[in-house]
């Protein structure tokens, strides 16, 4: 009796876990949803239909996927690269030529690999939010997917204004208790519950030059992955 109270215990926790990781990953960042629908009606405002409807088309398919994405434990690997994708060709939309991104996968079996879902694209409007929105400089951001062992090492990297500056800029404009924003604040409490029925596990570097001068932040992501 004691074994199964205790097996009953563990089995509702984690359940709730589950649930309340599910709850976390069906929410988008509002911020980015309020700078996609400027962009879509500051084409129409142009009367540049093309944009308009091409940028709406991404924007409802990658609404579409997160809705998708949000309802299951683990996806493959292939449909966060989608997502992923979908994503950054918005935001580059919405840079125009002020921002290049490039996406390099050394995985061979994109398809077989399921990871947590909703995991990496946050740490993407991380980057595109608080390091390169006020960097002058042309903004670049770099993902890139390899494997090692048991693990997929997800490294994303960015040229913009370092994190310390983002947190000045965003506590001048919002006060004090601003934080670091809507993403990092559901990522954290996500890779804490992740952590406590998966291995996932996150390393974030501040890159700076030879006089110490911000130049970027660099994540890496350590997710374990289970093959179909």
């Amino acid at each position: 009796m004691r074994n199964n109270l205790i097996n009953d215990k563990i089995k509702l926790e984690s359940n709730l876990s589950k649930s309340l990781l599910s709850s976390i990953k069906s929410q988008m960042n509002p911020h980015f949803i309020f700078n996609a629908l400027n962009t879509i009606q500051a084409y129409i405002y142009l009367n540049d239909r093309t944009k308009a409807t091409n940028y709406l088309s991404k924007f409802s398919k990658l609404t579409r996927s997160i809705l998708e994405m949000s309802e299951k434990e683990k996806i493959t690997l292939n449909d966060e690269l989608n997502a992923i994708e979908l994503y950054l060709e918005l935001e580059k939309m919405r840079f125009q030529d002020d921002f290049e991104f490039h996406i390099s996968v050394n995985v061979s079996d994109v398809d077989t690999i399921f990871i947590p879902s909703m995991l990496i694209q946050p740490y993407l409007e991380n980057a595109v939010k608080h390091g390169l929105l006020h960097s002058s400089n042309p903004k670049k951001l770099t993902v890139d997917f390899s494997i090692e062992e048991t693990n997929l090492i997800v490294v994303i990297d960015d040229n913009g204004i370092g994190r310390k500056r983002a947190n000045e800029i965003n506590n001048k404009r919002n006060g004090q208790n601003a934080g670091a924003g809507f993403s990092t604040k559901e990522n954290e409490r996500r890779l804490e519950i992740l952590n406590s029925i998966a291995n996932v596990g996150v390393l974030i570097e501040d890159k700076t030059d030879e006089h110490n001068q911000a130049i970027g932040t660099r994540v890496i992501l350590t997710i374990q992955v289970t093959k179909k």
